[in-house]
């Protein structure tokens, strides 16, 4: 008896690693750095937030604690236009449906420093498949542990925060939602900064459409949340246009039928 609990508890930790994730690692033209290196450590840990309040919280901006470790974390050098991306942690693959979107802060001095508090631009969102259904895999993000994007070109030097963030729309009840946020400094020789912004908290209600968006109501389309997408930045809208993949292809893959009431 004794080893059918142990066994059934290993046998669990696979789905319990692909459906709660975090992005610990960030890639800069294709080298993948270190957990934690140039992203900020939370207290958050595996878990997503759930519901309105932390809509209202400093904490929606960089996660819970990560303040405490911003002096610690790396910064990394990028030119304006190179490829970057974030990897979960151990190549969880992320399996709830819902969107994928990536702003940016500009820092008003070191990025170890700041506390998000600035304008935040949306430089891209990865968009569902078309049509939207219930089904998990009709979003692009299904299965996938590594998301990457573009810097844009012609935004001005400085050090930034970069933020990722995936809302999870499977809860009927309200969603989950699961970000973490790196350290860059931009090298470029002009640009401007973008007019789209918004401050976080603030950038979503409750009631916006793309955050009470259900699944299972038969919508066609997703409203995205937030600012609208600088003119510079990437919608993923065309199955050819995503540049997403899934990264250290012989682990072994953990994949399940998605089910309404999973955590």
């Amino acid at each position: 008896m004794k080893f059918s609990a142990v066994a059934a508890v290993a046998a669990l930790a696979p789905s319990f690693v692909s459906a709660h994730y975090f992005f610990a690692h960030l890639y800069v033209n294709d080298v993948k750095s270190a957990e934690y290196e140039y992203v900020r450590r939370s207290t958050q840990g595996f878990q997503p937030h759930f519901g309105p309040s932390i809509m209202t919280s400093n904490d929606m901006r960089c996660n819970t604690g990560s303040q405490a470790n911003a002096a610690r974390t790396k910064i990394a050098k990028v030119k304006a236009g190179d490829t970057i991306g974030f990897g979960t942690n151990l190549g969880a693959q992320i399996q709830h449906p819902g969107p994928i979107q990536v702003y940016m802060s500009k820092a008003p001095g070191a990025v170890t420093s700041y506390d998000g508090s600035g304008d935040w631009f949306k430089i891209y969102q990865l968009s569902p498949k078309n049509p939207v259904t219930a089904d998990v895999s009709s979003w692009k993000v299904y299965n996938k542990n590594r998301i990457d994007f573009a810097i844009p070109k012609d935004i001005p030097a400085g050090q930034y925060l970069v933020r990722i963030e995936h809302i999870g729309l499977h809860r009927p009840s309200g969603t989950e939602m699961y970000f973490n946020y790196a350290h860059v400094e931009v090298s470029n020789t002009g640009g401007s900064l973008p007019r789209q912004t918004a401050k976080i908290p603030g950038m979503y209600k409750p009631t916006d459409a793309g955050i009470k968006f259900s699944i299972y109501g038969g919508a066609k389309t997703y409203p995205f949340p937030g600012p609208a997408l600088i003119s510079s930045g990437k919608n993923a809208k065309r199955e050819e246009e995503v540049e997403e993949r899934d990264v250290d292809e012989a682990k072994p893959r953990f994949s399940r039928r998605y089910a309404p009431n999973m955590e």
